[in-house]
């Protein structure tokens, strides 16, 4: 198959690398066609920690989806996050200075290149510049402006950026991989597009992508991303805290975790005991599933606190007329919906891809 039919694209987390190849076909959807994931212990709260141990998890991912898909790849798209992601909402304009006065699309590329010029400090670089609206000559709340005629053309754009340095580490490893970074993309932003509908990006929503050591926030409004945030906390960290609770490694925590932990005590069975191993690995212990709820609740309450505050923070959050929605592995957790709900008091729903 020649190479301008396949897409790869390559997600680098913090428990995970996850590979995806995919064929162009006649329709807008790509078919997928390879996946693949290696487990991953160079990379940390959106950075990369450890490099050589980065390059393995992605070469072996990466082999493992041209593998299914009968297909070799030399370049990806990369999905990025992190803590250091941060976005602005900008407005420029240029004046349209020919004799007739109608907007090309020649105009419209040169006022969201405009947008690029902004002040940034030296160590942040530009990932996406995404246009809201146009406005033309003052008449806010253009769609596309391609056609009328004006003096002066603006547009509202949000920008998304990221440190050069964390950036050009995570270029490193997938250039030592042996493959081409195509582009760089929000990974929340890319998550927006699957599992958000353009119906809730219209009315208003948010989406919250729940990692395992990171939290991801995204504001929709009017039909585009509005503000994004990222909280370093994750999955892991109600994780190590049943560990360190229940005095058990964070390979058992994790099993009881996603076996039996909630993070609402009226959704499970108080009096329920659970039977584990001590961290020592011989040792049997017992605990009630009250007990682990009430390890799991303040962490769950915390990070949902922390998502409140943003949203807050955003001035948006009086227009989320659509709720939310929760995806990543940390939604998985029974509960995680209800306690969304109870704590920034608007529904909530689990995310699935609307493909």
């Amino acid at each position: 198959m020649s190479k301008e039919k396949i897409i790869a694209g390559l997600d680098v987390g913090s428990s995970k690398v996850v590979c995806v190849i995919a064929k162009k076909v006649e329709h807008d959807i790509p078919e997928i066609i390879g996946i693949g994931s290696s487990a991953c212990h160079g990379f940390s709260r959106g950075s990369v920690t450890n490099i050589k141990e980065t390059v393995k998890a992605i070469d072996a991912a990466v082999e493992s989806a041209e593998k299914m898909a009968g297909e070799t790849i030399d370049e990806v798209v990369v999905g990025i996050k992190g803590p250091h992601i941060n976005s602005i909402n900008h407005s420029p304009a240029i004046n349209v200075v020919r004799t007739d006065k109608e907007i090309i699309t020649d105009d419209i590329i040169q006022v969201i290149t405009s947008a690029k010029a902004i002040m940034l400090p030296t160590d942040r670089e530009i990932i996406h510049t995404i246009p809201q609206e146009f406005s033309v000559d003052g008449q806010k709340g253009i769609e596309d402006p391609v056609g009328l005629e004006c003096s002066h053309l603006s547009v509202d754009v949000h920008i998304v950026t990221g440190a050069k340095a964390c950036i050009n580490n995570l270029q490193k490893c997938v250039n030592d991989a042996g493959f081409a970074c195509k582009e760089f993309v929000s990974s929340i932003l890319a998550a927006g597009e699957v599992a958000i509908s353009s119906e809730e990006k219209k009315i208003g929503c948010v989406l919250i992508d729940m990692g395992s050591q990171t939290t991801d926030i995204a504001i929709y409004f009017d039909r585009s991303s509005r503000y994004i945030k990222e909280i370093s906390l994750g999955g892991d960290d109600i994780t190590n805290d049943i560990s360190h609770g229940l005095r058990t490694s964070t390979a058992v925590a994790k099993d009881i975790k996603e076996k039996y932990g909630s993070a609402i005590t009226s959704l499970i069975d108080a009096k329920e005991e659970i039977t584990y191993l001590s961290v020592d690995g011989r040792t049997q212990k017992t605990v009630t599933r009250k007990v682990l709820c009430d390890i799991i609740k303040p962490r769950v309450e915390e990070i949902l606190t922390f998502i409140d505050d943003e949203l807050t923070k955003s001035s948006y959050k009086d227009l989320i007329s659509a709720g939310v929605v929760i995806t990543g592995g940390a939604s998985q957790l029974l509960g995680m919906t209800e306690a969304c709900e109870e704590i920034l008091q608007l529904p909530t729903i689990i995310g699935i891809p609307k493909y």
